[in-house]
């Protein structure tokens, strides 16, 4: 089954990922895979997802 993560989790893993340069330490420590890490990231920077659009 897949897991759904909200925007806000989204983005304080990605802030959290950007902050310490290390993907598989934030990946650790939120028990979720780096690759996924990655692509929220490439994601976010594409300007996938917004705050503003989903409230």
């Amino acid at each position: 089954m897949k897991r759904q993560y909200s925007i806000q989790f989204k983005h304080q893993v990605v802030k959290e990922a950007l902050e310490v340069e290390s993907l598989s330490i934030v990946a650790r420590r939120h028990r979720l895979n780096s690759r996924i890490i990655y692509r929220w990231v490439r994601e976010f920077k594409e300007g996938k997802y917004s705050l503003a659009q989903n409230k």
